[in-house]
């Protein structure tokens, strides 16, 4: 059935254009974007090199190794959840510009000097810095976006925004991974020091008008207290099923991104246990730790005598993912099995077989490509919807593009390859298609003086409630089950994000309306 169609023009309250300077903020902001998601995919892109300095960790007898990598990502996500409505509520009342400005500048000085840390505690407070560095800008910058567009424009201009999101992850992990390989992990670190440029051409930006585009902008608004904006927006339909919605799909995009490289890799690898492989255990310098800083050389991460119990098993037969695993369990106690067990798979992986390595870069691609146009599209056809007087535009953009992927994610799980990264690749094109009108909608429904707030608010709920908790919730059901079961789980949730969203079309004029005159 074709949407219902508004009887107020498109444009009936929306006659003014982009605020002077416009063109340029938007740059800064996007260029600060990028930055931000390449920064967050580093760390995760140099995790293999990391794990191995024995300055930092002693990986042959530590059994919280993978807990402790783990903590460096829920430092930063903590801290950006948790501060994220304090900086934006400053925002709301202060020269938003300098906020951001020193959200870059903190974070990309955390950031660089991750790199200088020599101890896991020291690693560990910078990445939590990292997030409030982030948490200063996260809020303000869509905010800003707001004031700086009209409503007819600001659909594409928040695609444009928010497609920093699939280049720069993408860029994250070549460029920590490319520089991690060549000259260490502490290098793709200092690259991130690159921030400070933009941080500080922030406090030499004009400031943009709160409101210029609603209807009665700047006429004695005053302040309002966090629990008053939380009230507000509770009561704000549209704005509840746009974050509701966005929680849903946020679930599943957290705990896929952790957990689609190994699922993956888990059903196209092949491995061999032969002599050479046991003895690449100890002579590979991927197998070792990374030289002392008095020069003594590496040692063993895998023991000998954990490599001599898989000896018997060196018979080059080729095995799969779970007949590897079989061995392994076999011959190994639990513990051994736990603490070696990926690098005895990375040593036994067969020539002519896929790594992790190649199925992360299939994957960073079609996540760049298929992300990439989708939130471009994804903004162009809210507008255009909206433009043309359909009612409830960007809920209609957002939520049947999301309902239509579901079924490909579902196939991606069936499907062999190299068909299932096809449908993969179509199913994450419909899961970044919202991005851009979704984001439209939180703008578009919260007045000009509470839209940072809100727009924390809805940081703080959908991390919260979505990626911080959807990876383990994933691994818990992966280790019940199995991943593919973990998956099809989940799936449920890109129904509900998408119903959300078509469910709140009915009530996304009205809203709008509302906050532009306000």
């Amino acid at each position: 059935m074709e949407p219902e169609r508004s009887n107020t023009p498109a444009d009936a309250a929306d006659k003014t254009g982009p605020a002077p300077g416009a063109g340029s903020a938007l740059v800064l902001l996007l260029a600060i974007n990028l930055f931000n998601y390449i920064d967050r995919q580093v760390l995760s892109a140099v995790i293999p090199k990391l794990k191995l300095d024995g300055t930092l960790f002693d990986a042959a007898n530590d059994p919280w190794l993978q807990t402790k990598l783990g903590m460096l990502a829920t430092a930063f996500m903590v801290s950006y959840m948790i501060l994220s409505p304090a900086f934006a509520w400053a925002g709301d009342f202060v020269r938003r510009w300098w906020v951001v400005g020193v959200g870059v500048v903190l974070w990309s000085v955390a950031s660089g000097s991750s790199g200088l840390a020599h101890t896991f505690a020291l690693l560990l407070l910078t990445r939590a810095f990292v997030g409030i560095g982030e948490a200063a800008y996260g809020p303000i910058a869509p905010a800003m976006i707001s004031d700086l567009f009209p409503v007819r424009e600001r659909g594409r201009v928040m695609a444009l925004f928010y497609a920093a999101i699939p280049v720069g992850s993408a860029l994250g992990f070549v460029i920590g991974g490319q520089l991690a390989q060549h000259f260490g992990w502490r290098h793709a670190f200092w690259v991130t020091y690159i921030g400070l440029i933009p941080g500080l051409l922030c406090f030499f930006m004009r400031e943009p008008p709160r409101g210029r585009t609603a209807t009665t902008a700047g006429t004695g608004h005053t302040h309002q207290s966090y629990w008053a904006v939380l009230g507000e927006l509770k009561g704000i339909r549209s704005f509840v099923l746009c974050c509701a919605g966005m929680t849903a799909t946020t679930f599943v995009l957290g705990g896929v991104a952790v957990w689609v490289p190994d699922y993956m890799f888990q059903r196209q690898a092949q491995f061999v246990v032969t002599p050479q492989t046991l003895e690449k255990l100890g002579s590979d310098p991927k197998f070792l730790t990374l030289p002392q800083a008095d020069g003594t050389p590496g040692s063993r991460v895998v023991p000998v005598e954990v490599a001599e119990k898989l000896r018997p098993a060196a018979d080059g037969q080729e095995l799969s993912y779970d007949g590897f695993k079989k061995v392994l369990a076999d011959r190994l106690t639990r513990d051994e099995a736990r603490q070696y067990g990926e690098m005895l798979f990375d040593a036994a992986t067969a020539p002519d077989s896929v790594t992790t390595g190649s199925v992360g870069l299939m994957f960073g691609v079609i996540t760049v490509v298929s992300g990439l146009i989708a939130t471009v599209v994804g903004g162009w056809l809210g507008d255009k919807l909206r433009n043309r007087g359909v009612r409830g535009a960007y809920f209609h953009a957002a939520g049947w593009s999301t309902l239509v992927s579901w079924p490909f994610f579902v196939a991606m799980l069936f499907i062999p390859f190299p068909w299932a990264w096809v449908v993969l690749a179509v199913a994450i094109f419909g899961l970044f298609f919202n991005t851009g009108p979704a984001n439209t909608i939180l703008a578009n429904v919260s007045r000009s003086p509470i839209r940072a707030t809100a727009f924390a608010i809805n940081i703080l709920v959908i991390h919260a409630l979505g990626d911080a908790i959807s990876p383990p919730v994933l691994g818990f059901i992966a280790d019940l089950t199995d991943l593919h079961t973990a998956f099809l789980a989940v799936s449920v949730l890109i129904l509900v994000g998408g119903g959300l969203w078509v469910a709140g079309a009915r009530y996304l004029d009205e809203d709008t309306k509302r906050a532009s005159e306000g």
